[in-house]
């Protein structure tokens, strides 16, 4: 049996870190915050040969791939053919295995993209004073938001960075485990304001086979998804369910009796870890609800992968309690399992009696969820009275479409368009 655990974004760490890494970087003298930079580091004065969108790129950008890894950019030159000097930097991450360093490279921009290539490639789209950055190696992704300080700012020493909007908190539930309180780890980002902001919930998938305990501890995010409703406003959690992350308690997921094999097949078994993760889900819900800062009339549920599947069933179980769901490559046990269609099938049924919106977003050539099963999966919520719009993508490069969630510019304009329909029930109000 195979099943999905986000670690695309972990494996594009790595692969920008060896990017850095394999050019010629040399030993730098300064040292930002664990990130290192040649000490002969300067911007040069803006060409006026250079075009005008040109003239933007010049000067340092900070901010983090997926939100994990540090990342300066320094654009030291344009030349009046649009090819710029720049200098690319990430720091330590001792959990992946990844050591700081830098490189200074050459990059060409057209319009309002810098495209920095070699054995991968790295653009930066500048809009409202920000660069959006992608990393693409291979099938790997990682996605940044970096924002332009001052050079004299950043190698200040002890200057203080705005690496990450993201947040870590700890949420007091109901939930008990040998008779002690259970608390869930949430990674938050929360836009600009003070709110109350309309919240999405976003719930993690699994962890490949199962097989693998030191996976469980691992904390799970999406910075390409949280990144995307920050912007718009909304406040973003990623609960970490029990014995997952942080959290409290124990991982219990629908595994074989022997859990050195990892999750099972068999449908009591596997539908039953689909309960617990449910009543994960509701704890953190219902603790995310009573912070003030959440306007908890404006409650959108979604997932990726496991993920995915609970939130369809969760807002079928809790009808009046969210406005909608997004379901990004929804399943709970892939296609390797004999019953896969049985397990997939019940929990997506458990959601037909939500009469809200929901929008279900798969990548052909996925590994785990094949686009004709996910929409067997589809009907089946749709015969039982479900609503929903299904949508299927072809990930660029013929690539793992289970990593559709990584490539927001295929599903952001149904998503801006889902998220218009939303309404707050009169009930609500």
């Amino acid at each position: 049996m195979k099943v999905y655990g986000a670690r695309i974004a972990l494996c594009a760490f790595a692969l920008a870190a060896l990017w850095v890494m394999t050019d010629k970087a040399i030993s730098a003298e300064l040292l930002v915050d664990g990130v290192p930079l040649p000490d002969d580091v300067k911007i040069a004065p803006a060409s006026n040969a250079a075009s005008p969108p040109s003239q933007r790129f010049p000067g340092a950008w900070v901010g983090a791939w997926d939100d994990y890894l540090k990342h300066i950019l320094i654009v030291e030159d344009v030349r009046a053919d649009g090819t710029a000097q720049v200098v690319s930097a990430i720091g330590d991450n001792p959990a992946l295995n990844i050591t700081r360093g830098w490189v200074r490279t050459n990059g060409n921009i057209s319009g309002d993209t810098l495209t920095i290539t070699s054995s991968s490639t790295s653009t930066y789209t500048l809009a409202a004073g920000t660069l959006t950055a992608a990393f693409q190696r291979g099938s790997t992704r990682s996605s940044a938001r970096l924002s332009k300080i001052a050079l004299d700012e950043l190698i200040r020493p002890g200057a203080a960075i705005a690496w990450s909007k993201r947040a870590v908190e700890f949420l007091d539930t109901s939930l008990t485990e040998n008779s002690k309180s259970v608390r869930l780890e949430v990674v938050l980002f929360k836009p600009d304001g003070v709110g109350p902001f309309p919240l999405i919930v976003t719930n993690h998938g699994s962890t490949g086979l199962g097989n693998d305990p030191s996976l469980f501890k691992q904390t799970r995010w999406s910075f390409a998804l949280a990144d995307v409703f920050t912007r718009k406003g909304w406040l973003v959690a990623f609960p970490q369910r029990r014995g997952r992350g942080k959290s409290d308690g124990l991982y219990d997921e629908g595994f074989d009796p022997d859990r050195s094999r990892g999750y099972t097949c068999e449908p009591d078994r596997s539908l039953a870890g689909a309960d617990r993760a449910l009543e994960d889900i509701h704890a953190a819900i219902t603790a995310l609800r009573r912070r003030p800062e959440v306007d908890a009339r404006r409650v959108l549920i979604g997932g990726i992968s496991r993920g995915g599947v609970l939130s369809i069933a969760y807002a079928g179980q809790h009808p009046n309690d969210v406005l909608g769901v997004i379901n990004f490559v929804g399943g709970w046990v892939g296609t390797a399992c004999r019953t896969a269609a049985d397990i997939n099938g019940t929990l997506f049924r458990r959601g037909a009696s939500f009469t809200g919106p929901t929008i279900w977003l798969y990548g052909r050539d996925d590994l785990f969820y094949p686009v004709d099963h996910s929409r067997g999966n589809f009907a089946a919520f749709e015969r039982a009275g479900g609503k929903g719009d299904f949508f299927a993508f072809d990930v660029p490069g013929g690539r793992n479409g289970h990593a559709l969630n990584s490539y927001p510019e295929l599903w952001i304009p149904h998503v801006e368009k889902f998220t218009a329909t939303l309404r707050v029930p009169e009930r609500a109000r």
